[in-house]
C-alpha cells in the first residue's frame, strides 16, 4: 500500500501542535494530502498568517484532481451521500492505493475499509 493521505483534521490538529497527529504523521516518511485539504487550511486562514500556514504545509505532497479522482468522488458521492469535498478526500486516497488518515468518524466510519483513525478528540 502506498503512502497515506492525510485528512485535513490531521493537518488542522498538527498545525494546533496536538502531540497526537504529530505522533501519527511520524509514523510515515512521506507526508500526502489532498488540493481539497489543502484549500481547506488555508481557506481558514486569515489573509495576515495564509504565508507562514502555506510555508509550514509546503513539505507536504499535495495531490490534485485528476479525472480519476473526479470519477471516484462522484461514484462514492452518489453511493453514500458523502459531502463532495470529503468524497474527493476519500477517493484522492482511494485512487492512489492509500489510506486515509482521520479522526473524521461521523463522516468517515472507522470500520469503512481505507481508514484510520488514530485519534479521537
Amino acid at each position: 500500500m502506498a503512502d497515506p493521505v492525510f485528512d485535513t483534521n490531521i493537518l488542522v490538529d498538527w498545525l494546533s501542535e496536538r502531540s497526537q497527529a504529530a505522533t501519527e504523521l511520524a509514523r510515515y516518511r512521506r507526508h500526502r494530502i489532498s488540493r481539497i485539504s489543502w484549500m481547506e487550511i488555508l481557506a481558514g486562514e486569515p489573509f495576515e498568517t495564509r504565508d507562514h500556514i502555506q510555508s509550514l504545509i509546503a513539505p507536504f505532497e499535495v495531490i490534485e484532481v485528476d479525472s480519476r479522482i473526479a470519477v471516484a468522488a462522484v461514484d462514492i458521492r452518489h453511493r453514500s451521500r458523502m459531502k463532495l469535498s470529503d468524497a474527493i478526500v476519500l477517493a484522492t486516497a482511494q485512487v492512489n492505493g492509500s489510506i486515509l488518515v482521520t479522526r473524521n468518524t461521523k463522516d468517515f466510519p472507522a470500520n469503512m475499509p481505507g481508514i484510520r483513525i488514530p485519534y479521537t478528540l
